[in-house]
């Protein structure tokens, strides 16, 4: 049996030991700051509060890494050390320094580190990835992102336990554009160029950044966008691509529902319609079982996941592209 521990205990780290449970990992201990939290995950998942990595990772294969991106280095570094594999959440780290050490970590102490895009593992993004890569719609020419929400009604508010926080704030561009762009990446190809403008709606917290808006050129030679916000009282999602041959949309009610994929080529007379039940919540969404399980099957393969620490890195610069290119008012090349 293959042994882990969860390092923070906020609500992804749920998500994560829920899909480990089933699929027979054994979770040998929860670390977090706090250790009222750390207690209650534990106690959840039938296993101990530990108040330090360092007394259990010689018996462990892998860790998984759930805290806010700005504390995760000390963690990583004593897990590769001891040759744990580590999955980590995104984004892989605030600083493309810090992520540049983190990927330097993983190839010096020979481990794997994978990323968790969880919303590249779900049903609704697959569907739309199978229509774009069988070339039904031919060459891409654009691809676009269009969401908008209040993740979960609190993203941003004084209700918040980590995001508005000076020692760990990093905006919207970096944690959940990322999802964005790891899917633009999988659709598309590398980004070439940015173009934004980004805002926040916060007085008090001049670093987090809730709406943006984001032009790409891509290497391949096509165009994309992004149109994102945390901020809107109406919520929904639409992301698809603009291919020479057809069109296939991915749709849904929330910032990362997925309810309908929409396609149409040039030999239909009329638009094809395929629902879905791709819903997204903590409790029943199966990405971060896909996830890990995929990341296992990496361990044993010997090979790094397409979700590595390399390609995180390659986002992160994307997110920070998109910062320096609102602030400076120019196009920056990647």
């Amino acid at each position: 049996m293959k042994k882990t521990a969860v390092v923070g205990a906020g609500a992804i780290a749920y998500c994560h030991a829920e899909a480990l449970t089933k699929l027979g990992i054994k979770i040998c201990g929860v670390i977090d700051v706090n250790q009222e939290s750390a207690r209650k995950l534990a106690d959840k998942y039938a296993t101990t509060a530990v108040r330090d990595l360092a007394e259990i990772v010689q018996s462990l294969d892998m860790v998984h890494i759930c805290t806010p991106p700005s504390f995760r280095i000390d963690y990583a570094r004593i897990a590769m050390e001891a040759g744990c594999h580590v999955v980590m959440e995104k984004p892989m780290a605030i600083t493309v320094a810090d992520a540049e050490i983190l990927v330097e970590m993983a190839r010096t102490n020979g481990v794997r580190l994978m990323i968790d895009f969880n919303h590249r593992f779900r049903a609704g993004f697959q569907e739309l990835l199978k229509v774009v890569e069988s070339g039904e719609i031919g060459d891409v020419v654009n691809v676009f992102v269009n969401r908008m929400g209040m993740l979960g009604g609190n993203a941003g508010t004084q209700n918040d336990t980590w995001r508005r926080k000076a020692d760990t704030v990093c905006g919207m561009s970096i944690e959940s554009l990322s999802h964005d762009i790891d899917m633009i990446y999988q659709l598309v190809g590398p980004v070439s160029t940015v173009k934004a403008d980004v805002r926040g709606t916060f007085a008090d917290a001049p670093k987090f950044d809730n709406n943006a808006n984001v032009l790409f050129t891509m290497r391949n030679g096509a165009m994309g966008v992004i149109n994102a916000s945390w901020s809107s009282y109406l919520k929904g999602s639409s992301r698809g691509v603009f291919g020479t041959k057809g069109t296939v949309i991915l749709e849904g009610d929330d910032l990362f529902d997925f309810t309908r994929l929409r396609i149409r080529t040039q030999d239909m007379a009329h638009e094809k319609v395929v629902k879905l039940n791709d819903i997204y919540n903590f409790t029943t969404c199966p990405s971060y079982f896909n996830a890990n399980r995929y990341f296992i099957e990496c361990m044993e393969k010997g090979v790094d996941s397409t979700a590595s620490g390399q390609h995180a890195l390659a986002t992160l610069k994307v997110s920070h592209a998109i910062l320096e290119a609102a602030r400076t008012q120019a196009t920056v090349a990647l």
